[in-house]
């Protein structure tokens, strides 16, 4: 008897490969969308890892500068007072009497410098009451009120000028020369802001009675802020009168930055800020002039797009409330003014910093110690 035939059960060659045909399509599809969505994510990721960079890097210079000058500003018209300096056997600072100070390298880099008083408690100025020749060793005045041994004080003449400046020195004393309640002693000390060659650094005229006075600044807060290797970075005179051989950083990917002097240039001043420039003051009338800093960083992605994603350097929208230097028209016919900020580039020919994405955070710090000190 024969068996009847059963059919085989099954899936044809042809339809294997199709079958396979249409996963591998499925699986490149599905590869592609979660590249994207990676790439998406990540793109996403750099910018918030740029914002945060931005953000911090920019609100740690614009604390520092709200509190310049703090201890050190008595009147308008000591302001830019030329200060000469020397700790020991250290290198002579160069000084400014100023909250702050800019300056611009030939590469067009800025360094911030701030300038303040490290005291802790009060401070009040006292008047110089009789004549202090540059080889003298004590001040009289009218009362030494908060001053101790080991403060770091400042003589300041009733005007300055290239030839009568200002001078940094300890409070010591030795023997019968010791501080009292009229008395400031600045005696030599080996280590400490009256060296041996201290009488060089005082004015040929001294410190006349009556006009001159001295501001105890407890120690020096000196600290300066630039940009350097995409990272904004910042470095603070040591107690001994050097500057540290490495800067500290702030904020990594910070690849460029903008600071400038806000003054008011109304006659009679109004107080209100209206031209925004790098120029420094070179009179006290200028200085007291200066009543904010402006300041712009310029913060890049961590992640590389493989595609150029910047065409151009960022540009800074200043608005048209103040005139800034060195701006021009946003666009064809717009009353708004912008500044182009330039990212670093090894060569004319990189095009490397076009696949990164750049974005601009500024604000507007008020020196509010000038505003209140003005006199």
């Amino acid at each position: 008897m024969r068996t009847p035939h059963t059919p085989a059960h099954g899936f044809t060659l042809v339809e294997l490969m199709v079958g396979m045909a249409l996963a591998l399509i499925t699986t490149v599809i599905i590869a592609q969308v979660v590249v994207n969505a990676e790439g998406q994510r990540r793109t996403t990721s750099s910018g918030s890892d740029a914002q945060v960079n931005g953000s911090i890097g920019l609100y740690t210079v614009s604390r520092d500068v709200q509190g310049a000058g703090y201890g050190i500003i008595s009147h308008s018209a000591a302001l830019g007072c030329p200060i000469q300096a020397k700790y020991g056997s250290a290198a002579t600072l160069a000084l400014t009497l100023a909250p702050v100070t800019i300056t611009v390298d030939a590469n067009g880099v800025p360094t911030l410098r701030t300038f303040s008083s490290g005291r802790n408690s009060f401070s009040v100025p006292m008047v110089v009451k009789a004549n202090h020749a540059a080889v003298d060793t004590s001040f009289t005045v009218t009362s030494s009120t908060g001053v101790s041994n080991g403060d770091t004080m400042m003589a300041i003449p009733g005007t300055w000028s290239s030839t009568n400046w200002c001078t940094v020195f300890q409070v010591a004393g030795s023997g019968t020369n010791v501080l009292s309640s009229t008395v400031v002693p600045n005696v030599t000390v080996t280590a400490g802001w009256n060296p041996a060659s201290s009488a060089t650094l005082m004015p040929t005229t001294g410190y006349p009675a009556d006009t001159s006075y001295l501001v105890n600044l407890g120690s020096i807060v000196l600290r300066e802020y630039t940009v350097t290797s995409e990272n904004l970075v910042m470095r603070e005179l040591q107690a001994n009168g050097t500057w540290p051989a490495d800067f500290q950083v702030l904020a990594s990917g910070i690849v460029a930055m903008r600071v400038m002097y806000g003054k008011d240039t109304s006659t009679p001043k109004d107080g209100v800020v209206d031209q925004f420039d790098t120029t420094t003051p070179t009179t006290a009338d200028d200085w007291s002039r200066v009543l904010s800093v402006r300041i712009a960083v310029v913060a890049r992605s961590e992640i590389r797009e493989k595609v150029e994603v910047t065409i151009a350097d960022p540009v800074w929208d200043v608005g048209t409330a103040t005139t800034v230097s060195g701006t021009a028209a946003c666009s064809t016919g717009s009353s708004r003014q912008c500044l182009t900020l330039t990212i670093p580039k090894p060569n004319t020919t990189d095009t490397e910093w076009q696949h990164y994405r750049y974005k601009v955070y500024d604000t507007v710090v008020p020196l509010r110690n000038v505003v209140w000190s003005a006199v």
